[in-house]
């Protein structure tokens, strides 16, 4: 199995939301294989349509950063401007999309079919040499890509004909119709000139202006090939600080906000005019412990931090209700989560202080590491302190740059870090293997330095991974990554906290939002709005 570049990590921040590691993602098809996937029908009849009203998106990211200038300087997030090959549906599946169908003619070797009927906002068709250029651009673009797509950044897309192009994987890589399933790998015209910043997409969406750091600008694309356009105009606003976000939704001076704060989602229903609703995510929150560091090397005193902690009371308290409680450290929307398979820890406070007793430990302070920008994760930090404290161990925070810390946490620093992991595609498998295998990327660094790691329990666990990974088999892929995760979870490796759910909250106008797990892949061309 391929690794992936450790700058990797840095740029999985940058692919998700609100600082979830996101890439990979789920299913691999609406069947049971990955190896082959096809549709010939669209969401809605193609041809132009009657657009009616505007609305204004507040996100929390700047839809200008300066990572998208592979794409003329916009998001493919959220602005449904440009479009990738595969979709992710709600419930976690690929759906063909500038793709029809594809399948893999060989261990490295896979065949896409595109659409006939998809027309670029400059009037021109989606074409295998569109795909090729898109590849390559983001390939070359992004150091970090090939190892991500496992796809070189020279003489890995070959167009076949019109319409049907070639990619071949550096190694065999089962999951690479999920991984390209993800908004970051759009597609665009070759003819975009870049020194323009032009965004040359197929989405429902197009570009009429932008402000750096400010706002993006579109409108309806008569000429959508995937059914009629709901809204004339579409704009994206960054509003950075949570509390703003709602204050410019509750005054109207934006009708759809991103993540407002937990605190106020009550109020957002509540009113009579706005609303908020809350989506399960393929994200989750869990506190992760350093199997190979003295105490915690002690699987006793594992078990026992797994009984004391609350879960429930961390979501309804913690995180004013935004979230399910956790079994497992997968998201319950990954078909392989094994949510349902996993040991019950508690809380049993009696079982954790019994466990401590029969454990290593004699008293010395556990270091908890928390990342600065994890949302909420001090005040989870003092709640799995004062839980520790009721059980005899003692828990000393420490709140940290995200550099610092993920340094630190690699080189084994901590006893205890406290992390959220995520997906903003269609394959989670790096998941399970960056977490828990040897040679992923949290264990890689003490594996090879000290012959351990953090996270991860052995050479079973390995195995198991290394089949799920290279089985396309979507069945097979469960089991194999179920029998891991339940292993990691009778070694105590990790604390289950929550299931991640994120917030849109809208104007009493608004209808008709189409929010999808991972937030990214909203769908805006559905929406009604009575302005």
């Amino acid at each position: 199995m391929s690794k992936h570049p450790k700058t990797r990590r840095d740029w999985l921040r940058i692919l998700g939301a609100t600082g979830v590691i996101g890439l990979a993602g789920c299913t691999g098809g609406n069947g049971n294989n990955e190896q082959s996937q096809q549709s010939n029908s669209n969401d809605g009849s193609s041809g132009q349509g009657s657009h009616k009203g505007s609305t204004t998106v507040a996100l929390a990211t700047d839809p200008t950063d300066g990572t998208w200038k592979v794409y003329g300087g916009v998001t493919p997030y959220y602005t449904n401007i440009l479009e990738p090959l595969i979709w992710v549906t709600d419930d976690m599946k690929l759906k063909p999309w500038l793709a029809t169908e594809w399948e893999a003619t060989g261990e490295k070797t896979w065949e896409f079919t595109l659409r006939d009927d998809v027309t670029f906002h400059n009037g021109e068709l989606l074409t295998a040499e569109a795909v090729k250029f898109s590849f390559e651009a983001i390939l070359n673009e992004w150091s970090w890509a090939p190892g991500w797509v496992h796809l070189e950044p020279k003489n890995s897309v070959k167009v076949l004909d019109e319409h049907t192009v070639e990619f071949t994987t550096t190694d065999p890589f089962p999951s690479f119709p999920g991984t390209i399933a993800h908004n970051m790998i759009a597609i665009q015209h070759p003819s975009r000139d870049r020194k323009k910043n032009e965004v040359i997409g197929t989405g429902p969406f197009q570009v009429t202006n932008r402000k750096n750091k400010q706002f993006v600008e579109t409108k309806a694309f008569d000429d959508y090939w995937n059914g009629d356009v709901g809204l004339s105009s579409l704009t994206f606003q960054v509003i950075s600080d949570p509390n703003t976000r709602a204050l410019a939704l509750k005054d109207h001076e934006v009708d759809i906000a991103y993540e407002p704060p937990k605190s106020q989602l009550k109020n957002l229903k509540n009113s009579e005019k706005t609303n908020a609703i809350t989506q399960l995510s393929p994200g989750a929150g869990a506190a992760r412990l350093n199997m190979y560091k003295s105490p915690t090397d002690d699987v006793k005193l594992r078990k026992a931090l797994n009984y004391a902690v609350p879960q429930k009371l961390i979501v309804d308290e913690v995180l004013n209700g935004v979230g399910v409680p956790a079994k497992g450290p997968i998201a319950k929307s990954i078909y392989w989560s094994a949510h349902d398979k996993l040991p019950n820890y508690g809380p049993n406070m009696d079982k954790a202080k019994s466990l401590v007793k029969e454990s290593k430990y004699s008293g010395q302070k556990l270091k908890m590491l928390v990342g600065k920008d994890m949302v909420d994760g001090n005040l989870i930090a003092q709640v799995l302190q004062q839980q520790f404290d009721q059980i005899g161990v003692s828990i000393e925070i420490q709140i940290m740059e995200e550099s610092a810390f993920d340094d630190a946490v690699r080189n084994g620093k901590a006893h205890i870090e406290l992390n959220e992991s995520g997906t903003n595609s269609g394959a989670a498998d790096y998941l399970i293997y960056e977490s828990f295998h040897s040679e992923g990327d949290m264990n890689e660094r003490l594996k090879e330095k000290e012959g351990t790691g953090l996270y991860n329990p052995g050479k079973k666990v390995d195995n198991l991974i290394e089949k799920g990974f290279q089985t396309a088999n979507k069945q097979k892929k469960g089991r194999h990554y179920e029998e891991a995760l339940q292993i990691v979870m009778s070694q105590a490796a990790v604390i289950p906290l929550y299931y991640g759910e994120y917030i849109v909250g809208t104007y009493n106008d608004v209808e008709s939002l189409d929010l999808r797990p991972i937030p990214e892949m909203v769908q805006w061309s559905g929406l009604k709005h009575g302005n």
